[in-house]
């Protein structure tokens, strides 16, 4: 995976995303095909954590069920948010 910084915004891989949200982290996802950025009017990345008490994989899943298409991209990136550190 190359490494992608877009403005505050580093894109992470999947295991590392996993462990992250354990530990109690923000984790933002995008489809496939869109980077993530504040500045886009249409598409904003969305922040999960752990504190719905729901488990990683199905957030993600439902997230690739409703947001993910042929346009977007059909899987999920994942990202973290370098300011907040």
């Amino acid at each position: 995976m190359r490494n992608i910084c877009v403005g505050k915004y580093t894109r992470i891989r999947k295991d590392v995303a996993r462990r992250l949200f354990k530990e109690g982290k923000t984790i933002y996802l995008t489809p496939s095909n869109v980077a993530a950025s504040d500045s886009n009017m249409w598409i904003k990345p969305c922040a999960i954590s752990n504190r719905s008490e729901r488990d990683f994989d199905d957030i993600v899943n439902n997230y690739e069920f409703y947001n993910c298409c042929y346009e977007l991209g059909y899987y999920t990136n994942f990202w973290i948010n370098e300011e907040e550190e």
